[in-house]
């Protein structure tokens, strides 16, 4: 019998449907999250592990060469693993991508709104009991429609926000690594914009793009100097996307006008002056935190592992070159 390790807490009916086929240990990350280090001394000699918020080092697939074969990831990315070195070692890498989708958007929405209509400093302020007198000059925010929508990373949770914002009338441009089709542009009313004419030009900046090489520390000292001073930027991707001192820079000097952050670039550690400004609307990574959402994915993540070991079938794998001459 396969030998799984689950970093994640799992519901009693989920737990019994991996128990049935496999011998399981549990760890429920919902306590702690493991450290590289306490994973490769608690989680070594497993044959899969289900992986939700932790990294899996390259040295865990290194002790665990020959014997590690999957890794599941509760989520879309999986910047958490090295997929080079993981195919390098055949191991398979799965994640559960398109469930958290329409979750992650309306979000999205909820972010943009709570931070340019100062939502959350308004119900502050009325559960302190400080609203004593007439509210028409408090807490005046900014309008939606006719502003100028800018989505960096037009890829499936992007395209279900474009369609969100249509209905709030924003006007909505992209830039990805791949220019849509025209049909598609279409679709969601999104027309392709270099990145510093992306910058330059939107109300709201929106970063939904994978965390990799390339994109770290995209948005920086030198990107943020380019966005409008009326200008908001929302993360719900990767934390380190951002280089937050740059940004905790940009938001002390006026260079921008304010930050919706769902991720941080050394979570669950937020800067502090984050902490303190009335400009930011802070969430703990939650983008996909519906009960419905984070049970489906969980789910899934069960059934890659399951299916992977059981039936050789291999649906959402990350590494999709892993079995290119054949399993």
């Amino acid at each position: 019998m396969k030998k799984i390790f689950v970093h994640c807490n799992l519901t009693h009916k989920q737990e019994v449907y991996l128990s049935k086929n496999f011998e399981i240990k549990l760890h429920d990350a919902n306590d702690n999250i493991l450290s590289p280090e306490h994973l490769i001394e608690k989680a070594s000699g497993f044959d899969g592990i289900i992986c939700q918020g932790n990294i899996i080092s390259n040295k865990y697939i290194e002790k665990n060469e020959n014997i590690l074969k999957a890794i599941s990831n509760v989520s879309v990315g999986y910047d958490n693993v090295d997929i080079n070195y993981a195919t390098e070692k055949k191991v398979a890498v799965f994640n559960t991508p398109n469930i958290l989708d329409d979750t992650v958007a309306d979000f999205t929405i909820g972010l943009i709104l709570a931070l340019t209509r100062k939502i959350c400093e308004g119900n502050s302020f009325v559960k302190a009991g400080k609203w004593k007198k007439n509210s028409w000059p408090l807490f005046l925010g900014e309008d939606l429609k006719d502003e100028l929508l800018g989505i960096i990373g037009m890829g499936n949770i992007g395209k279900k926000i474009a369609l969100r914002a249509q209905s709030f009338g924003l006007k909505i441009i992209y830039h990805n690594r791949n220019k849509l089709k025209k049909n598609i542009e279409r679709k969601y009313s999104a027309n392709y914009s270099s990145l510093e004419n992306l910058l330059n030009k939107s109300k709201y900046v929106l970063l939904a793009l994978p965390l990799n090489a390339k994109t770290k520390h995209l948005i920086n000292e030198k990107t943020l100097s380019m966005m409008r001073k009326d200008a908001y930027i929302v993360n719900i991707a990767r934390g380190k996307i951002i280089k937050e001192f740059d940004l905790v820079m940009a938001l002390e000097n006026n260079i921008i006008a304010g930050a919706a952050l769902d991720v941080f670039e050394y979570e669950p550690e937020v800067n502090k002056k984050l902490l303190t400004m009335k400009n930011t609307v802070l969430m703990p990574h939650a983008g996909s935190a519906s009960f419905t959402t984070r049970n489906a994915m969980i789910d899934l993540a069960l059934k890659n592992i399951n299916d992977f070991f059981l039936l050789g079938k291999c649906n959402n794998l990350v590494n999709n070159n892993l079995f290119k001459n054949g399993k």
